[in-house]
């Protein structure tokens, strides 16, 4: 009988663990099993180039959130960072022959835009998401009126060979060294410790003595350092960046990190592994949607019913209350 209650205790405690690798072993085996129904399958070598390009950008973003999340914040402004970091490198790529004052500027403006969002929100007794909501329309205009300025609404690197960015070993060992660096500073040092502890009870870890100020900023400062690695995966995968690029990012990562099992509320049950688990499985989904049949525009639909059950099964409190 004590066997028995101490397997449902653990049931209980690791059932979003449970629900995010299910959902991504259900996608791993639907998708491979239904799609060649159809003529295609998506273990392609095309599609596996596809579905690796989209992991790696999703993950170095989901990664490097798990930080802000953690807080109970989020940030929505990715999207029109991605988009306005890929066109600098380009640009600056064109002008120079080089990638390296296009990172360069890219990261200062990603820490600048990281220290406002970090401290408005607490400085101003503000809710975080408006900061990042600010950004993300100042950066699209920002974007908008460039492209307008260049003429076109695409533009592509010239006389620059990008295979380091394209090629799959690239890839994995960048995302591999960026979740090790994540994780050590996630669970073996005392600033995760204390971000987790932010996340749980702010009020609590307030008065413990952390500084809710200097915590939020250098956490969003980390997320401004993997959204500028994720955006020079995202232009040079293709060599180019358009008015479109980093679209629906800010959902994105938000949708993986939940189909990962990552809680809204943040606190200590966040964990890095949720937004490789998350960005996998959105991925997967992404891809193998359209090769069973499903038009493009409705995959947002099922993607969107996916998300909601998820969020229904893994974040409710028991009082039935979703978590603010």
């Amino acid at each position: 009988m004590k066997e028995k209650k101490s397997f449902g205790k653990w049931l209980k405690e690791h059932k979003m663990d449970i629900a995010a690798y299910g959902g991504l072993v259900i996608c791993i085996i639907i998708f491979s099993v239904v799609p060649p129904m159809f003529g295609e399958s998506i273990w392609t070598a095309e599609k596996l180039a596809n579905l690796m390009s989209n992991v790696i950008v999703l993950a170095l973003l989901s990664v490097g959130a798990v930080f802000v999340y953690s807080l109970g914040n989020m940030d929505i402004s990715v999207g029109g960072q991605v988009r306005v970091y890929a066109l600098l490198m380009v640009l600056f790529a064109n002008m120079t022959g080089s990638l390296l004052p296009g990172i360069l500027i890219s990261l200062l403006i990603a820490v600048v835009v990281a220290v406002i969002n970090g401290a408005a929100g607490q400085l101003l007794r503000i809710h975080s998401i408006i900061p990042s909501l600010v950004f993300m329309m100042v950066l699209g205009g920002i974007s908008s009126i460039a492209y307008n300025k260049i003429g076109t609404r695409n533009i592509s690197i010239t006389g620059m060979e990008l295979g380091f960015f394209k090629s799959p070993i690239a890839m994995v060992v960048v995302l591999v060294a960026e979740v090790v660096v994540i994780s050590y500073l996630f669970y073996f040092t005392k600033f995760g410790k204390n971000a987790r502890a932010i996340g749980a009870n702010p009020i609590a870890a307030e008065q413990s003595g952390i500084n809710l100020l200097k915590y939020k900023v250098i956490c969003y400062v980390i997320f401004g350092i993997t959204v500028v690695i994720a955006s020079m995966f995202k232009m040079g995968y293709t060599g180019a960046a358009s008015d479109s690029t980093g679209t629906g990012f800010e959902m994105d990562v938000m949708v993986a990190l939940i189909l990962g099992g990552m809680p809204l509320s943040g606190g200590m049950r966040s964990k890095v592994s949720c937004a490789i688990v998350g960005s996998f499985t959105y991925s997967i989904l992404a891809i193998g949607l359209p090769l069973i049949g499903v038009p493009t525009n409705t995959t947002f639909f099922v993607k969107a019913l996916v998300f909601i059950a998820v969020v229904l099964i893994t974040c409710r409190k028991k009082d039935g209350v979703l978590p603010r």
